[in-house]
């Protein structure tokens, strides 16, 4: 209030001004003309040059710190992919599945195993033609071959209507036996037969012919005669043929699988 009595036409903006230059200096320069060292301008910029050097090597260790990280970063898939090649193991070899044993490939593989191990066969006739080869052979009744032995048990003619042909339109020629099988095969009592027997009889001309595979001929083996026999087991089944004529014997004929070698036959008569 004094300010504004002492100059009634003063205005607001001189009053401020003059308000401003009574205002004390601060605290971080030295009045002028004064001979301090903060009032020399070689000293700020000293200074200034040692802030931007301190600035400098920081600048320049945080972008040595990274280009090192990022160099460190570049190698380490190498290494690891390395690293990985090195832990990778071959793949295992699959093992070949067994096939199961249709009534073809059984024959086929016992004709080819038969074959490998016989070298030769010396056929002789008592009633029917006999192999003296110990290891393969048909006679009495027993077929004998590296992988199976089959043993005839009861032959049987069974007419139309009758147990065990109820459906049959012709007298079939029954036969029961054992099967064993020698080794560890899939091998089972229907293949093992129809790879090693075929049954044939005369017709009226003379000519042998081969008889039709009929129906199972025992109820007891329509379930089992396909099941897989273990090794060293032996399985009774039951097989039938349709006969041509009743009045001929049928002949069964053993061989070292289909269309092989003959090891054998024998004469059965009808009855």
């Amino acid at each position: 209030m004094d300010l504004l009595n002492g100059d009634q036409n003063m205005t607001r903006m001189k009053l401020h001004n003059k308000l401003g230059n009574k205002r004390k200096r601060g605290p971080i320069l030295p009045p002028k003309g004064s001979k301090s060292i903060l009032r020399k301008w070689w000293f700020w910029s000293l200074i200034v040059v040692i802030i931007l050097s301190i600035s400098g090597l920081g600048i320049n260790a945080a972008a040595s710190a990274r280009s090192q990280d990022l160099s460190d970063t570049k190698v380490s898939p190498k290494k690891t992919h390395k690293n990985k090649q090195k832990k990778v193991s071959k793949p295992m070899k699959k093992s070949k599945k067994k096939k199961s044993a249709t009534p073809e490939t059984a024959k086929n593989e016992m004709q080819n195993d038969q074959n490998n191990n016989s070298n030769s066969d010396t056929n002789t006739n008592d009633n029917s033609d006999q192999n003296t080869d110990s290891q393969y052979y048909f006679k009495d009744n027993k077929a004998v071959i590296h992988d199976i032995d089959i043993e005839i048990t009861q032959t049987k003619v069974i007419q139309p209507g009758d147990t065990g042909n109820e459906n049959g339109k012709k007298p079939i020629f029954a036969i029961w036996y054992k099967t064993t099988n020698k080794t560890d095969k899939n091998i089972n009592p229907t293949t093992a037969w129809v790879a090693v027997f075929k049954a044939t009889q005369k017709s009226d001309s003379g000519e042998e012919k081969d008889l039709e595979v009929a129906a199972q001929p025992d109820s007891r083996f329509v379930d089992t005669q396909l099941n897989t026999i273990n090794q060293g087991d032996t399985v009774e089944s039951a097989v039938a043929y349709a006969l041509e004529d009743t009045s001929k014997p049928v002949t069964l004929i053993a061989t070292k699988g289909v269309n092989g070698e003959t090891i054998g036959s024998q004469e059965y008569q009808v009855k």
